[in-house]
């Protein structure tokens, strides 16, 4: 097969697909999607409840993408539903699925006559209108009957089966219903709500089918289950089983009472069992799952971003904590001395066009702040990104996921639901089984491959690894092995043929599916809104919302402040961008503040100080000395907290990063708390509680002494120099005093 060249390959206009109910916001003004006709939208301005009938505007996927990079246009998912939902009509929706050819024939049969006799009682310019009696089925039966066998005949190709064989009476030539028969199917046709369903056939219910004594079925039921059991009995053996515990039964009982059941009733229950349940108690789950997990094409999935999968995975690989240029300066014994470690690689992949939608490279273990960077990475275009990491091709593949899959792990759950939700993305766990999620299973096994490439290469296992050295043989840096990654991705994997695309690339088959339209990305708003750290219960004060030592404040948020008054609020901080915050509007009040419209739910709030502009959150943090003497404490005690995600090991400009949302902190919600509660405590140690005096102030001085300090300044250098918590259990116990962190309960040790 031939390998499409990745310089050849041309990025196309986005296509976009819309809903009838989306709402386009172009320049503040609304409009309906009416249709679509090739690359072109036919829209309808509204105007608060009226739409404009005659009048359209057409707008092309060029020109929509246009409005989309000058951000003059906002799109709203499914606004005009509620209106429109009062319009849809009920159709009979009756399941007969499970019914034969033969069953469904006759079903349509059945309803013929049945809309037949009711077209000819309503119609009142027909010669006669039969009534529902005996003697008018009877008679409608008798004109009609010639007419239903043409009407079958027409519409299978066969006529009806003769009728029934009845001693004494003459056979029918064709079938075709008695009156009371016809009056029976009109009853119930009618009591249906004329639903095809009300017509189905009853004749499993026909007969007894409760023969066996209940005595005997109890004990079948109990004895049946052991046949699904590790120790595998057989058949005859159930048989002897139910033999005995009836014979316990009867030997208390006179010979007309007692219980008897068959061998055969024993072995119909059991072939009743579900195959499953019974290879997997027999055999073991993993046998059963195994045997009955469907194989083939896999999940049919047939429009792009329709399904995306997502999982984490640990690089096989060992690379080095340093940056290339530093790398290639040392020595071979200041090599030696840089720590290795294995990165962790969380991928999204659309299951239609097989391309990789989702991406991250964190460094350590999985976490809840790499997987929520991986879910923000499939709604962004990365073109910029594979084009700064050398890629040839384009990486736009991008999108709101109509579908999102993962597993039950702890770093998909709280923080990553709370952002999936803010983005209307609906996400399903289909079990711990990685097998529900094949689809990225399969694309971790390629990675492997690049793996390969590489001395330093880590095993699955330690047998297979053996004696080979991996961390004393990594030579790959952080930043090329991330550079390598993308370039294998882009220009290897989008464009080779796959088979589970017959033989398509993945390039080639999402350039396909994007022809017929792409939900839309989310606006940097939401974005952020989803993305950021929720500060939960905010004070709203004069001053403004505070939020890990940064204040800020706007018109808006004071006119929020008269409103709420001493209620607080949640806010959503950016952690790659201080200079503003997003303050979450109570629902009672949405609308009422000026200028906001009710459909915005959060206020941007810019900081007091512009200098926090574009500053990140690590950077923030790390500037801070009672953070940096917490983290020091907790590495102390083996309870290393990561702030940073060391982006510039990656040697990419900081300006690409941004706009391919790479990460540059792994902190979570739970972390800033602590951090954020550490900062405050500082704060407030700094300013400390009033020592008052006992001495008196001499009397030459004016006023009156009321406190002395009970500290003295030390020197320069001890403020620099942090001590362990060894340091500090030999300093000799001190009174507290204001400023100090250094408290009896040793609270900030």
């Amino acid at each position: 097969m031939k390998v499409l060249n990745p310089a050849s390959a041309t990025r196309a206009e986005r296509a976009h697909l819309f809903g009838r109910h989306d709402r386009l916001l172009i320049d503040g003004q609304s409009f309906r999607v009416e249709r679509k006709v090739k690359d072109t939208h036919v829209l309808q301005p509204v105007t608060g409840d009226l739409i404009a009938e005659d009048y359209f505007v057409v707008k092309s996927d060029n020109e929509i993408n246009a409005l989309i990079r000058s951000k003059r246009i906002r799109i709203d998912e499914g606004y005009y539903s509620k209106a429109l939902a009062i319009l849809r009509v009920r159709f009979d929706d009756s399941d007969l699925t499970d019914l034969s050819e033969e069953e469904l024939r006759t079903l349509a049969w059945k309803k013929e006559w049945c809309i037949r006799f009711l077209d000819a009682a309503t119609n009142l310019q027909g010669r006669w209108r039969p009534r529902r009696i005996i003697d008018d089925f009877a008679r409608f039966v008798e004109e009609n009957r010639d007419l239903m066998d043409r009407w079958y005949l027409d519409t299978f190709g066969e006529r009806r089966r003769p009728g029934r064989r009845i001693k004494g009476k003459v056979r029918k030539a064709f079938d075709y219903p008695s009156p009371s028969a016809l009056k029976k199917w009109l009853a119930r046709f009618i009591n249906g709500n004329c639903r095809m369903e009300s017509l189905r056939p009853h004749y499993s219910e026909c007969g007894n089918r409760n023969q066996l004594d209940p005595r005997a079925a109890d004990v079948i039921a109990i004895e049946v289950r052991k046949y699904a059991s590790l120790l595998q009995p057989r058949m005859a053996d159930i048989c002897e089983d139910v033999d005995l515990a009836l014979y316990n039964i009867n030997k208390n009982l006179p010979e007309h009472q007692q219980v008897y059941a068959s061998h055969n009733a024993v072995r119909r229950k059991i072939h009743l069992l579900d195959p499953f349940m019974v290879d997997a108690g027999r055999k073991g789950s993993d046998y059963a799952f195994r045997k009955y997990t469907p194989v083939g094409k896999g999940l049919q999935v047939t429009q792009a971003l329709g399904r995306v999968e997502m999982d984490d995975w640990e690089v096989d690989l060992h690379t080095l904590v340093a940056k290339s240029s530093f790398w290639k300066s040392l020595t071979p014994k200041q090599r030696s001395l840089v720590p290795r470690i294995r990165t962790t690689l969380t991928a999204g992949i659309d299951c239609a066009s097989r391309a990789i939608v989702g991406f991250n490279l964190a460094f350590g273990p999985p976490s809840t702040a790499a997987t929520k960077s991986a879910l923000r990475s499939v709604m962004i275009d990365k073109s910029e990104l594979a084009e700064a990491a050398g890629a040839m091709a384009s990486w736009h593949m991008h999108g709101r996921p109509l579908n999102l899959a993962t597993d039950g792990g702890p770093v998909f759950r709280s923080e990553f639901d709370t952002a999936a939700s803010r983005v209307s993305v609906p996400r399903v766990v289909p079990e711990q089984d990685p097998r529900k999620r094949g689809t990225i299973e399969a694309f971790f096994r390629i990675i492997k491959r690049l793996c390969r490439y590489f001395a330093g290469r880590s095993f699955s296992n330690v047998v297979k690894q053996g004696d080979y050295p991996a961390e004393e043989l990594a030579s790959l840096t952080v930043g090329e092995f991330y550079r390598s990654l993308i370039r294998f991705i882009v220009d290897h994997y989008h464009m080779r043929p796959h088979r589970g695309l017959e033989g398509r690339t993945p390039y080639a088959q999402w350039e396909e599916l994007a022809k017929q339209g792409l939900p839309p990305a989310p606006s940097d708003e939401q974005l952020a809104v989803a993305f950021g750290l929720t500060r939960r219960e905010r004070s709203i004060t004069k001053h403004g919302i505070e939020s890990v030592g940064i204040s800020y404040n706007s018109m808006e948020l004071a006119e929020l402040h008269m409103k709420v008054g001493q209620k607080k609020v949640d806010a959503i901080v950016e952690p790659e961008d201080l200079g503003h915050v997003y303050v979450l509007i109570p629902k009672h009040i949405r609308g009422r503040i000026e200028g906001i419209p009710e459909s915005r739910h959060f206020l941007r709030v810019p900081a007091v100080d512009p200098s926090f502009k574009g500053r990140t959150l690590a950077d923030h943090l790390l500037a801070k000395r009672a953070v940096r003497e917490l983290l020091k404490q907790e590495e102390a005690l083996g309870r290393p907290i990561r702030i940073s995600a060391h982006r510039d090991l990656l040697d990419l400009s900081r300006g690409v990063m941004d706009r391919a949302a790479v990460p540059s902190h792994v902190v979570t919600e739970k972390t800033l708390d602590m951090l954020e509660k550490r900062i405050r405590f500082a704060a407030q140690a700094a300013l400390g509680p009033d020592q008052y005096a006992d001495e008196e102030a001499d009397g030459g001085q004016p006023g009156e002494l009321v406190a002395t300090a009970t500290r003295r300044r030390g020197k320069p250098d001890d403020t620099d120099q942090p001590r362990t918590i060894r340091d500090h259990e030999a300093l000799p116990k001190r009174k507290p005093f204001g400023g100090s962190l250094n408290l009896d309960d040793g609270e900030d040790a």
